[in-house]
C-alpha cells in the first residue's frame, strides 16, 4: 500500500471535528439508522452555509437594520424574561427521587457525588 493512502487517513481523521454537532450526527446516525444522520449532517451543513451567506453579503447591512429595531427586540427578550422567571417561580418542584440504596450497582458512600449514575 502506498504511503499516501495511510497519510490521507490519518489526516482526515485528525481534521474532522468532532463537536456538539457531530456528536449529534453521530447519535441520531446509531440510534435512527443512516438516513437520520444524513439529514442531521445536511442541516448542519446548510445552517452553515446560510452564516455563511449572511457574513458575505453583508453583515453591516443586517446590522444596520437590527439597530433600528433595538428597542422592540429589547422589549421583546425583556418580555420573554419575566415571562419565563414568572412561570418557572409559579411551578412546582419536582420532588426528589429517592437515593439509591447500597448495594450493587451503587458507588460506595465515600465516593463522591459525581460517581453516582
Amino acid at each position: 500500500m502506498p504511503p499516501l493512502l495511510p497519510g490521507l487517513v490519518f489526516g482526515f481523521s485528525i481534521a474532522a471535528p468532532v463537536g456538539p454537532i457531530g456528536m449529534l450526527c453521530l447519535r441520531r446516525s446509531l440510534n435512527h439508522g443512516r438516513l437520520a444522520g444524513l439529514v442531521s449532517g445536511l442541516g448542519a451543513a446548510t445552517a452553515d452555509a446560510i452564516f455563511g451567506l449572511i457574513a458575505a453579503l453583508g453583515l453591516t447591512a443586517f446590522t444596520a437594520v437590527l439597530v433600528g429595531w433595538r428597542p422592540w427586540l429589547q422589549l421583546g427578550a425583556g418580555s420573554f424574561l419575566v415571562c419565563l422567571g414568572l412561570e418557572t417561580f409559579r411551578a412546582r418542584p419536582r420532588p426528589r427521587p429517592a437515593p439509591p440504596a447500597p448495594g450493587r450497582g451503587s458507588p460506595p458512600p465515600t465516593a463522591p457525588r459525581w460517581c453516582s449514575p
